[in-house]
């Protein structure tokens, strides 16, 4: 303070201290926020902490100290406060963690059932697999599940790029599969033929992938599934949803998640500037290219979720862009090691949007959330209608001016997600 107060006397740090608290209020100001958003300046604050955590994560790569999203997650919890919940207010659920296999899992479940087989929904967290717990989501999942009266079970899985993929998957088609067939242990009494799977952004990802999974053990399970905010496909990474809202991942880029989950822990710019620019789809011969690119297609969004939005028009002057017909050589240099592993991007349970036909008839009824302030909101319409195209009934929630992460902040934002989630599963349950 003393210091502080010496540099002060001089005018010259005074019209220093005066501009850099101008450029930082402008900054601050200029920071987007939807106008579902009710406390706007509360939003802000978090924008900045998270953005200048992630610096520090980065920084701390750079240096060597551990992997960016490690760094990013440990600090955070240093800062971060848990969002809190009183579970006094909901008297009719009983909690109970435990575990399945090697990971945490938190039931939920009805008091006073008097049912002999209950409905049970399985919920995977988002957090681009290298992110958030059970824990993060219990302020979202108990009111959930006190709504729906239902055994509600969400479910911890290990994150990269510690535990890069599939282990992610794996471990919560094991924990699932393992609460399913262990009920006893749990005192659980579930009807396997009315199960849903669901979970958002990466969350949503794992219950597609182990929806196609547990189709093949049993064809009337899962009997539905909820997708908020699905990432379904990591071939085509410039969609018209991804070019008009990057910049609001700019300071945790959708990227770098990516290649974090694949196990490559320090992202080198040339490796996201890779990805970033579509190259990796020449890493397959030209018959494969073009099937996924049409599996991608843009013009399978139906027209009422483009009109209007000129983002799309000007798509079409972008194809050369889109897809690059050939590498650049300074990237093409890049290790062979990396391009094996994106290589795995164009698997079904990376991508489950790459999935052949026949995979996507065995799909169930699926309620899909989608957000249109969102780079995935067109990865996710267009799986939509590639489901549909097959037979796949689908429910498609599309809320205007809402972000990836507003579930996740339900008090923050003027949307009925939680309300439509629980309508549609009491409809059709």
């Amino acid at each position: 303070m003393i210091l502080f107060a010496r540099l002060m006397n001089n005018s010259k740090s005074w019209a220093i201290f005066a501009g850099v608290t101008l450029v930082a209020a402008f900054e601050f100001s200029r920071i987007h926020v939807p106008y579902c958003v009710k406390n706007k300046f509360k939003y802000r604050c978090r924008y900045v902490v998270k953005h200048f955590v992630a610096k520090a994560a980065r920084l701390g790569s750079v240096l060597k100290i551990n992997s960016e999203p490690v760094l990013y997650r440990n600090l955070l919890k240093c800062i971060r406060f848990i969002q809190r919940i009183d579970e006094k207010n909901f008297k009719t659920i009983n909690i109970i963690d435990s575990t399945a296999k090697k990971c945490k899992i938190r039931i939920y479940s009805p008091k006073n059932s008097t049912d002999d087989l209950q409905p049970a929904m399985f919920y995977y967290h988002g957090g681009g697999f290298c992110f958030n717990s059970i824990d993060d989501y219990h302020h979202i999942l108990l009111p959930l599940a006190s709504e729906l009266e239902m055994i509600l079970i969400a479910v911890e899985y290990p994150l990269a790029p510690e535990h890069k993929y599939p282990i992610p998957i794996e471990e919560a088609f094991s924990e699932t599969n393992y609460v399913l067939n262990n009920q006893e242990k749990y005192d659980l009494n579930i009807d396997l033929n009315r199960i849903v799977l669901a979970g958002d952004s990466a969350g949503a990802n794992i219950a597609t992938v182990l929806s196609n999974k547990f189709r093949f053990i049993n064809e009337n399970l899962p009997m539905l599934q909820v997708l908020i905010n699905p990432p379904t496909q990591y071939f085509n990474m410039l969609l018209p949803s991804m070019i008009k809202y990057a910049s609001i991942e700019n300071f945790m880029p959708r990227s770098k998640m990516i290649l974090w989950h694949l196990g490559i822990g320090h992202v080198k710019n040339i490796q996201e500037d890779f990805l970033l620019r579509n190259y990796h789809t020449l890493l397959i011969d030209e018959h494969f290219r073009e099937k996924l690119k049409s599996y991608t297609d843009v013009n399978l969004i139906p027209e009422a979720y483009r009109d209007g939005f000129g983002y799309y028009e000007s798509y079409d002057k972008l194809k050369d862009l889109v897809y690059p017909q050939k590498i650049e050589d300074h990237r093409n240099n890049l290790d062979e090691n990396f391009k094996i592993s994106l290589k795995q991007l164009f698997n079904v349970d990376v991508s489950p949007g790459l999935a052949d036909d026949e995979l996507l008839k065995k799909q169930p009824k699926t309620f899909m959330i989608i957000s249109e302030q969102d780079t995935r909101k067109d990865e996710g319409l267009i799986y939509a209608q590639r489901l549909s195209n097959n037979g796949v009934q689908v429910d498609i929630a599309l809320y205007d001016n809402v972000f990836h992460t507003s579930f996740f902040y339900p008090e923050e934002t003027n949307h009925p997600m939680r309300g439509d989630i629980v309508s549609f599963l009491k409809k059709n349950l």
